[in-house]
């Protein structure tokens, strides 16, 4: 009883959670129900490392609930390269066979996550092909802010770049306002900073103390509020 239960707590959790993911919240529902018999719904404790067993699983999967870390570590130095909170689906580059996978995914809080095997998206993708224009929006959306934080890396100053990660972040993984400000929903150290720009904790530390005394951004435990973002506009285009 108890089993038969949970597998249906399960379908709905993810039935909703999928309709919550922009690439999947205008599939037809016949469509929706063909994906949903091939996924599954995990639950990871925070650092927990997804696909430990097959890292090259091709599997994509979608954020129900915490936050989902995408991460390298070459030549033993950690980078972030993203981090994706509810709503997000990731890697979409898994839908392409024998393509090199050189990241590593963990679960950057306690998380939902559902798996979804890239071969059965393939499959109705296919079925419907007007369902791939979804993949190429979002795979072209992410081209494109992936080029921006490259040159921003390579060109920018170091404040640019610390302002131009920060307003990415909101852009990309979710904000929520808060009494006038904008309030990342993820859980963000000044060490995840620091992998994600390859810049030193000390170094992160000194901008954001910048920016806080700037009134700029306010900073509490592992969070960020970003208070003025006309300001950090103004700080990340600057040369």
């Amino acid at each position: 009883m108890s089993t038969t239960a949970d597998a249906t707590d399960s379908r709905t959790l993810i039935a909703r959670a999928l309709r919550l993911i922009e690439l999947f919240s205008s599939w037809p529902e016949q469509r929706l129900d063909e994906l949903m018999r091939s996924a599954r719904l995990e639950r990871y404790t925070r650092r927990t490392q997804l696909l430990s067993q097959d890292p090259r699983k091709r599997e994509l999967m979608a954020v129900v609930s915490g936050c989902l870390e995408i991460s390298s570590s070459p030549q033993g130095r950690k980078y972030v390269n993203a981090l994706l909170g509810p709503g997000q689906v990731a890697p979409l580059v898994r839908l392409l066979e024998d393509v090199p996978l050189p990241y590593d995914y963990h679960a950057h809080e306690d998380s939902v996550i559902v798996h979804l095997p890239s071969d059965a998206v393939v499959a109705v993708l296919d079925a419907e092909p007007v369902l791939w224009r979804g993949v190429a929006r979002l795979g072209l959306r992410r081209q494109r802010q992936s080029i921006a934080l490259l040159q921003n890396q390579m060109l920018a100053p170091v404040p640019g770049r610390v302002a131009a990660t920060l307003l990415s972040l909101a852009e990309l993984y979710g904000a929520q306002q808060d009494q006038g400000g904008l309030d990342l929903r993820v859980r963000l150290s000044q060490n995840d900073l620091a992998s994600m720009l390859t810049l030193s904790r000390q170094t992160i530390n000194k901008e954001l103390g910048r920016l806080v005394a700037q009134g700029v951004i306010e900073l509490s435990y592992k969070r960020i509020a970003i208070l003025d973002a006309q300001a950090l506009r103004r700080i990340a285009t600057t040369p």
